[in-house]
């Protein structure tokens, strides 16, 4: 593959990882629920990212799965991202996510100890803070953020959030009304949320190509903080 395929796909995947008013933060632990998005590259479908969050006792569990294949031009790529999150409340308490782009493969552990999250990833070793926030963006304090623990590869990415304004959308039909937030920082990916915080739409461009997240499953059943 040339450099610049490679580049281009290593872009598309940080794009799909990274995505995501302002909501308090509280120490409530997040609602139960799952959420599935139809992927769409120029309008055509490419793959499917979902998250499931269950609870079990005092422990909130999410898992992530992003599955993709196409061509950007002659190039064809495949991507392939598997997470698993542990949440205490709000305090991530665990992560361990595996990473798979065409034949490149990415990895990152973390567990809370103290104050710091101790993180074993390819791309960084080492102490980040107990509240910095992995980059999943199911979790709308996400946008609050100025750095990312990179689900991918555990790099600490920064990260600027700006607020667009409100937008209707349709979702299965029905009109929903989300807040739009524009990030910058290692990709340009715009994010929705509606009025309670669940993530609902994420669109972003990658060499050339327009990436569209069109939900497929309700607003009502999907997760929040």
């Amino acid at each position: 593959m040339s450099s610049k395929s490679s580049l281009q796909s290593s872009l598309l995947a940080t794009a799909l990882v990274l995505g995501g008013t302002a909501l308090a933060s509280s120490a409530a632990a997040a609602t139960p629920g799952r959420t599935e998005f139809e992927i769409l590259m120029n309008g055509k479908p490419v793959g499917k990212h979902i998250v499931t969050v269950s609870r079990n006792a005092d422990m909130t569990n999410v898992r992530i799965a992003i599955d993709m294949a196409g061509k950007i031009g002659p190039i064809g790529f495949t991507y392939r991202h598997r997470c698993e999150e542990a949440w205490r409340g709000n305090q991530l308490t665990s992560l361990n996510c595996s990473d798979q782009e065409n034949r490149s493969n990415k990895a990152v552990a973390a567990n809370l100890r103290g104050a710091n999250l101790v993180v074993d990833g390819t791309g960084f070793k080492g102490n980040a803070p107990a509240t910095i926030l992995p980059s999943s963006w199911w979790r709308f304090s996400t946008i609050n953020q100025s750095r990312l623990l990179d689900s991918r590869d555990g790099k600490l990415s920064r990260v600027n959030v700006n607020r667009v304004g409100e937008e209707v959308l349709q979702i299965g039909g029905t009109p929903v009304r989300a807040n739009h937030y524009r990030v910058r920082g290692a990709v340009n990916t715009d994010l929705w949320y509606d009025s309670t915080g669940r993530w609902v739409r994420t669109a972003f461009k990658i060499a050339g190509q327009s990436f569209d997240y069109r939900k497929v499953t309700s607003v009502a059943n999907s997760p929040r903080e």
